[in-house]
């Protein structure tokens, strides 16, 4: 096989030659002595075979030596080199089986495919690999045929970056049907019927040494990959990497300190303030507030003996101990209900946060807290504390209070559509047109302060008019919707007419019922 980073020996051109030779003038049914040549091309396959063998061997080992130095990173591919290995000899083997089963078949038990005697008979070959008597799936010929396309296959996905390869893959395994003198002939035909027993053997092994040699250029590029995947730098530069640029009084300062680009198999020597720095791994107690400097270098020891330094400077900052705790509501709680809240520590992260309350119910969300206060009048006391680099909690600050007090009343009013809108009717002398009544579902009620989102369940009202003696007539509803006497008093009601909607009932999600002022009631 042939590929642009695996060129053909001049050996295997030679080969490759004298098989096209040979096969020719077969074709032109020549005497027997031609025969001998395809002795001679067999005996050079055999050779070039067990060289390739030689070679794969040790591009094996080469490829283990690999894995054992860095499993992570070359394992992979020596898992799929195996495996190249695995499918090369599976398909050899059963080549190998079947010039063994034409071979007896042509001079009986004992026979050597590498020394036939009636290498001039021409039916053996076929009645072997294209048994009429079986069905066309099972005979040999058709069965090797597929596994060679199958190979074909699993060696290109292999190397399905590499255009050259793949090409040199496809052309090396074709067995596609040819036409010869006008007629169609398949590939198994051309190998095996009417086909010489020595031509059909060489042609095996030739299909042989193309497997070993196709072996040996997958596992090469297989192996070559290993790195091909690796950053080419050309600029060497000295980093601090601190796991916090910010640090509380009473935490430590931890860094790491390394060469960037840096061969990993090389280790640097690293001295912070001339003082040496095992590993890179640099930690300073911090008991100052205030900005403070580290400079060092980091030296790496080149192949030839000799050293090259690189200078690094960097700061960090500590810091009192603070948190932030806001209220994404108000500044102050609501019993009751739940009330989101969100906290941080400049330096600390949201995962190494946590906090406790006094008075309420904590929650945790997912983006921050959520407090549900237990009495009204009672602060709410929040308390931070945060994670230190040994892993232990410490209180950050001291303890924030909130306000806690009861949910304001809400307002209630009639709710109806207009233009696709809602509009919220609340009375106050204003008129309504009857046809709005009529269609408004009921009765709802809100919070005024739209900072608040409280939800509130209307569970009653009455209405209730006069006739004309001065009596008052109630009408009650045990729901938020209009009940049908309701309508029907509101739609004996002329132009101008007035009536109320009172004790209005609503719960919000503190679980209080709360009796809501009157809507006055101006029919348009």
């Amino acid at each position: 096989m042939s590929a642009a980073n695996c060129p053909e020996t001049p050996r295997q051109k030679m080969i490759s030659m004298m098989y096209i030779v040979l096969t020719a003038m077969l074709a032109l049914n020549v005497s027997t002595d031609v025969l001998n040549g395809f002795t001679l091309v067999q005996e050079s396959l055999n050779k070039t075979i067990e060289s390739t063998q030689q070679k794969n061997t040790a591009l094996y080992g080469q490829f283990k030596s690999d894995r054992d130095m860095n499993p992570m990173k070359a394992d992979a591919k020596y898992q799929e080199a195996l495996n190249v290995q695995k499918k090369t000899q599976e398909l050899y083997a059963e080549i190998e089986t079947l010039k063994q089963e034409i071979a007896i078949a042509a001079d009986g038990e004992g026979a050597d495919p590498n020394n036939i005697q009636n290498r001039d008979n021409l039916d053996v070959s076929a009645q072997i690999a294209l048994d009429s008597t079986k069905p066309t799936k099972e005979q040999k010929g058709i069965i090797l045929k597929d596994h060679i396309n199958a190979y074909a296959e699993e060696m290109v996905a292999l190397v399905k970056q590499d255009t050259a390869m793949v090409a040199a893959i496809k052309k090396t395994f074709n067995t596609e049907d040819k036409v010869v003198n006008g007629e169609k002939q398949s590939w198994e035909s051309a190998r095996f019927n009417s086909m010489p027993v020595s031509a059909s053997i060489t042609l095996l092994t030739k299909i042989q040494a193309d497997l070993r040699n196709t072996e040996a250029d997958v596992v090469n590029y297989l192996r070559k990959q290993i790195d091909a995947g690796d950053f080419r730098v050309n600029k060497i530069t000295a980093e601090v990497i601190p796991v916090s640029s910010y640090v509380t009084r009473g935490g430590s300062y931890q860094a790491r300190i390394i060469l960037a680009a840096i061969d990993s198999t090389m280790t640097p020597a690293v001295t912070v303030n001339n003082n040496n720095v095992p590993n890179g791994n640099y930690e300073v107690k911090c008991d100052k507030v205030g900005t403070f400097d580290i400079a060092g270098e980091i030296v790496l020891t080149k192949q030839d003996g000799s050293t090259q330094s690189y200078p690094f400077k960097s700061e960090y900052i500590v810091g009192e101990p603070t948190a932030i705790v806001s209220a994404d509501m108000m500044n102050v709680f609501y019993a009751g209900i739940e009330n989101p809240i969100s906290v941080s520590v400049p330096g600390v992260a949201a995962q190494n946060i946590s906090i406790s309350a006094t008075n309420a119910k904590l929650t945790k969300t997912a983006k921050g807290w959520s407090i549900k206060p237990i009495k009204v009048g009672q602060d709410c006391k929040i308390t931070v504390s945060a994670k230190d680099a040994e892993g232990k909690y410490k209180a950050v600050g001291g303890a924030k209070p909130f306000r806690v007090k009861a949910l304001p009343a809400p307002t209630a009013y009639i709710s109806f559509q207009k233009d696709g809108r809602e509009q919220k009717y609340r009375g106050q002398g204003k008129p309504i047109s009857k046809a709005n009544l009529v269609s408004a579902p009921g009765v709802r009620a809100e919070l005024a302060d739209a900072d608040l989102d409280v939800k509130y369940r209307v569970t009653g009202f009455d209405i209730t008019t006069f006739d004309s003696m001065g009596n008052a007539l109630i009408k009650p509803s045990d729901g938020a919707k209009f009940s049908s006497e309701q309508k029907a008093m509101i739609n004996k009601l002329g132009k101008g007419k007035k009536f109320f909607i009172s004790r209005i009932r609503a719960v919000g999600p503190d679980g209080i019922e709360n009796v809501l002022p009157a809507i006055d009631v101006s029919i348009n």
